[in-house]
């Protein structure tokens, strides 16, 4: 009887001794928790956001309080030179742009019932907003003021929108296509600034807002091919610029 009740005893000992690494785990993790929560806001809000143009419809975290305020002050401390008029411009067509993009997946959201228009169109609002921490840094004046949907001052802006929601009003799979070619056309224009930009404001949101377009036309491609049964084909970049974006977009980075 003796020999059991020290044998239990023993056993005791080695089972508490075991899970106090496991314990210690737990709470490590409770504390790394906020840090992590700091760094997906800040991903959020310059444009790095998981694919929420799955079917499933994710929420898109909005950017709020000190998160965003985190956000505004890296980019200030990146801008390390004045703009060139040229660079200036960039940011201004770019913040329309990326506002054409939202608005058109509104309404095709609207229009066909979707969820990858009315995710995506969550998304383009933050890349919106992160074109617009670069116009406010350098004291530039906000092309979209409180413009409605549908309209900018940028008439060739202007102009592409209206083609674009006539095309895209034809079919479901007409929309898919013009969410693509939306995509395409973000991702020519961002690599065509970042070439004339030295400025690491600009290259940081620039470069985010470039792997967003690139995970957004995957995610349009691949929609529309499983809808259509056809192969999608790029409409405005090379069939080897196209299929190389593609392979990035499904690799890990």
């Amino acid at each position: 009887m003796k020999k059991n009740i020290l044998v239990l005893v023993v056993v005791v000992f080695v089972m508490s001794a075991c899970a106090a690494p496991a314990a210690a785990d737990i709470n490590q993790t409770e504390v790394d928790l906020p840090q992590a929560e700091t760094v997906s806001v800040l991903e959020e809000s310059t444009g790095l956001v998981t694919d929420e143009s799955e079917v499933s419809d994710p929420v898109v975290t909005e950017e709020t309080g000190s998160g965003e305020e985190t956000h505004q002050a890296t980019i200030a401390a990146l801008s390390d030179t004045e703009l060139s008029t040229s660079e200036l411009e960039g940011i201004t067509f770019m913040r329309e742009e990326e506002k054409l993009a939202r608005d058109v997946y509104i309404q095709l959201a609207d229009l066909w019932n979707m969820n990858i228009f009315s995710n995506i169109s969550r998304s383009e609002d933050t890349h919106m907003e992160a074109v617009k921490t670069l116009i406010d840094l350098f004291g530039y004046e906000d092309p979209v003021q409180d413009n409605e949907v549908g309209i900018f001052t940028d008439q060739v802006l202007q102009d592409l929108h209206d083609e674009l929601m006539v095309s895209g009003s034809i079919s479901l799979a007409d929309a898919l296509l013009v969410g693509g070619a939306i995509e395409e056309i973000d991702i020519l224009d961002l690599q065509k600034y970042l070439d004339q930009t030295s400025n690491s404001a600009v290259i940081e949101v620039y470069e985010n807002l470039l792997r967003g377009s690139i995970k957004h036309l995957n995610s349009f491609v691949s929609n529309y091919e499983r809808q259509t049964g056809e192969t999608y084909q790029p409409q405005f970049l090379t069939q080897e610029e196209y299929q190389e974006l593609i392979s990035l977009s499904s690799g890990s980075n």
